[in-house]
This record gives C-alpha cells, structure tokens and sequence, in this order.
C-alpha cells in the first residue's frame, strides 16, 4: 500500500515557518506543555522523536520525565512528524526546520 506524505517538499524547497501553521500550533502546544519541564537533553528527546521517534537510552535515563510525557501520546506531533517524513529528500530543509525547532523549544 502506498503512504501518502502530508506535505509536498521539492528537493529546492526552503523552510519557512509561515507556511506551515499547524505545524507552528502543535510546536507552540507542545513547548508551553514543556516549559517547566528539565533542561536535560530536551531539546535532543524533541527532535529525535518527532524524526524518528527513538530516544537514547541515556536521555531516557536523565530525563524520565519529558521522555514518559513525549512516548505517552499526550502531545499532539502529526503535523510535525509528518514535515520530518515529506522532507527526507531535502535535507537541507530538514536543517533549517530542525533549527526553527530548537530555536522554539525553551
């Protein structure tokens, strides 16, 4: 069965935040969720999960919190997923989307 993408990343495309809102809403929901969450690796549990949805053994370890909230479902990362997924033959987008994330997430 073929899987369809949310969105159509072309291999010259740029991101640019502004044409992305959903994704924009579900980072917004989901920093505010984490704000008063540890510091430790969290920028790294955000970013590995939303792209691959694999955590290292020693985040989990350090950061049991954020890493039972972020595996739990309680957040929702479709959207933000998904860019991950549309752009895996862009990497430069991914580049530039993965800095707007960590830029984001206090």
């Amino acid at each position: 069965m073929y899987q369809y993408t949310k969105y159509r990343i072309n291999t010259t495309d740029s991101f640019k935040a502004d044409d992305f809102p959903k994704v924009i809403t579900e980072l917004t929901e989901l920093n505010n969720a984490l704000n008063d969450l540890s510091e430790t690796y969290k920028k790294e549990i955000v970013i590995s999960f939303l792209k691959k949805h694999s955590l290292d053994s020693d985040w989990i370890t350090a950061n049991p919190e954020l890493t039972g909230l972020i595996t739990s479902g309680t957040f929702t990362t479709g959207h933000m997923e998904s860019l991950f997924e549309s752009s895996q033959t862009n990497k430069e987008f991914q580049q530039q989307y993965e800095s707007f994330i960590l830029q984001t997430i206090l």
